[in-house]
């Protein structure tokens, strides 16, 4: 399959042609790749869009994951009960989160559209501003790294003991400890929490799909979502523009993973 994508992405291949897509030519091999740059402000849009979602999963799902593991560490009263709170939204299906998120948005009676009207005293519609609708999408996942930090939380409690016994006797606060020891030691599983988090950014889907279905405008698109709708979401479909953005789609998660594997390569005695 994924050798089809990439062949495919240099051909005319649409419902016209279904059964035989037609090579465009070496003298126009890279014309498809051109075309969604240049003339396809969807592809863009999605583009710019995965681009936020991917930074967003790393500044913003991460270091939350990070603390909440980091606080549950020091086992305090009720810290099993948080922790099995906090991974809730991971258990539950994708879709089942898109669909709980459309109804809190829902302008003639969701719980966050009248908390924020309250607030504001105007009356609201999220999903119909371009602005809004992109962090109505990204409130839906970023926040939820339940099993990030589980994986986190797994490599904490792999830590000798020694090491903090060593440190409180050196005089190290419990911050102290956690600067010097705790987060130098973590240094693959935060790797790890990066490329899951950033993947799961750049590969988003479901949520767009039931909470604004692209809109407004195509304002909340993503690659993912781009290549559902040109492949097959629409009346002209477009199975090499959609394989070409798919090529990309591969190219990008490929770049992200090789660049966050380095990051966070260096050996932790080092």
């Amino acid at each position: 399959p994924i050798i089809n994508i990439f062949l495919t992405s240099f051909t005319n291949w649409n419902f016209k042609n279904l059964a035989h897509p037609e090579f465009i030519g070496f003298a126009h091999l890279f014309d498809n790749y051109k075309a969604l740059f240049t003339t396809d402000f969807y592809y863009v849009t999605a583009l710019k869009n995965s681009i936020k979602w991917i930074i967003l999963a790393g500044v913003i799902q991460v270091p939350f994951a990070l603390i909440v593991a980091l606080v549950l560490s020091k086992k305090l009263p009720l810290w099993k009960f948080t922790r099995n709170v906090f991974i809730i939204p991971n258990i539950i299906s994708s879709a089942a989160i898109g669909l709980i998120f459309v109804n809190m948005y829902d302008p003639a009676g969701g719980v966050i559209t009248l908390l924020l009207e309250k607030l504001t005293g105007k009356d609201l519609n999220l999903l119909a501003s371009p602005s809004s609708a992109f962090w109505c999408v990204t409130f839906a996942f970023v926040l939820f790294g339940g099993m990030i930090m589980l994986l986190m939380l797994s490599q904490i409690s792999s830590i000798s003991g020694e090491l903090y016994e060593a440190a409180s006797i050196d005089g190290a606060t419990k911050f102290q400890q956690d600067l010097k020891i705790t987060l130098p030691m973590m240094k693959s599983s935060l790797g790890t929490s990066y490329i899951l988090a950033c993947n799961y950014g750049l590969l988003i889907y479901n949520e767009i799909y039931l909470i604004t279905k692209g809109g407004p405008d195509g304002s909340t698109y993503s690659i993912g979502y781009y290549i559902y709708k040109t492949a097959m979401g629409s009346s002209k479909l477009n199975f090499a523009k959609a394989n070409t953005a798919g090529v990309i789609m591969i190219l990008l998660g490929l770049t992200l993973v090789s660049l966050l594997s380095v990051l966070f390569s260096r050996r932790v005695d080092e």
